[in-house]
């Protein structure tokens, strides 16, 4: 895989990488790819469509509706505390 695709790929997903860390990738991306190629020859044709390859079900809890913290109570114990809300350190602009 050449540079120009690599750095095609990661302003895509919006990742800055250094000079040296694309060269770094260009072994990996291109070995990935030749992986994907392979997988892409396998003839899959009348093979059977597989959403799970175990037996395994969803292991969800059921759903409970039970009581909870009224919000003073929730907010009681905190160190700072605005309009009945938890005040924390603003970090995004």
């Amino acid at each position: 895989m050449k540079i120009s695709e690599i750095k095609h790929i990661a302003d895509i997903a919006k990742i800055d990488f250094t000079e040296e860390e694309l060269m770094g990738f260009e072994k990996d991306f291109s070995e990935t790819m030749e992986l994907i190629d392979k997988i892409r020859e396998i003839d899959t044709e009348g093979v059977k469509i597989t959403f799970h390859v175990n037996d395994t079900e969803n292991n969800l809890r059921k759903d409970e509706v039970i009581e909870t913290l009224s919000q003073k109570e929730a907010t009681e114990n905190t160190v700072d505390e605005k309009y009945g809300y938890f005040k924390i350190v603003r970090f995004v602009e």
